[in-house]
């Protein structure tokens, strides 16, 4: 601690050696905050770059795979990018992965979370009832699916305009039809997409504007996903209920 100019000797001389220590330590703590404090700030716009990436307006990227898939991106972030669907693509991101992507049932999944169409969950009989009262017309066409016995279908049939059940058990559309003739009852399973569009294409001019769905309160909601998804791509209801635990 030694210094050439004299107003700066003059005041060495006037600070004890202790001094000195305690101006030479609180000049390094400073010296070592700003330092910290930037390198900090550096990081922080490092990860607000990165976001601001994935969330900055999404530009629509064209990628050819014998033909046009619009993906909408938001930004490249750790070597992928981000489709429509809100995941994120990683690896090379050639034409065939986007491709592979977008026919995955995470793709589909994640779509569906994202449609503009309204879905209505229920856990309990009576709010799937309260369901129809509330959100149908005379003017729907309405599909139930899973419709047991046909307790809910008849309920339906007297505020829309036509209802089509069914169910997969042919003791129980059996039993339906016995108590609701009126009423026209199927039996296959919902998975089948075949049936699905034949029945469909069954009541066409007229369409399913609105489907019912009450696979069991307990099943998996994967499994409830899959069939919402499937009524969606084939069917595309303005409106789904869903009653599901």
């Amino acid at each position: 601690w030694a210094s050439a100019d004299p107003a700066m000797a003059a005041l060495e001389e006037l600070l004890s050696p202790a001094s000195k220590a305690i101006l030479l330590s609180a000049a390094t703590a400073a010296l070592g905050f700003f330092a910290g404090l930037r390198l900090a700030n550096g990081r922080i716009s490092s990860r607000v770059k990165r976001r601001r990436q994935r969330l900055a307006c999404r530009e629509p990227q064209s990628f050819q795979n014998g033909e046009d898939a619009d993906v909408e991106v938001g930004g490249r972030s750790d070597g992928g990018i981000v489709c429509e669907c809100g995941a994120i693509i990683r690896g090379q991101c050639t034409p065939e992965e986007i491709a592979r992507h977008k026919a995955s049932n995470r793709h589909s999944r994640n779509m569906l979370r994202h449609s503009a169409k309204e879905v209505v969950s229920c856990e309990e009989i009576s709010e799937y009832r309260e369901a129809a009262q509330t959100l149908l017309s005379s003017s729907d066409t309405v599909l139930e699916i899973g419709s047991h016995v046909g307790g809910t279908t008849k309920f339906i049939a007297g505020v829309a305009g036509r209802v089509i059940g069914l169910d997969q058990q042919p003791e129980l559309v059996k039993e339906a039809r016995l108590k609701f003739p009126e009423i026209q009852f199927e039996n296959f399973d919902a998975f089948d997409a075949s049936k699905l569009i034949a029945l469909a294409k069954s009541v066409q001019p007229e369409r399913f504007s609105k489907v019912f769905i009450d696979i069991s309160g307990s099943r998996d909601l994967c499994t409830v996903f899959r069939l919402m998804d499937l009524v969606d791509h084939l069917i595309k209801p303005d409106i789904m209920v869903v009653k599901s635990q």
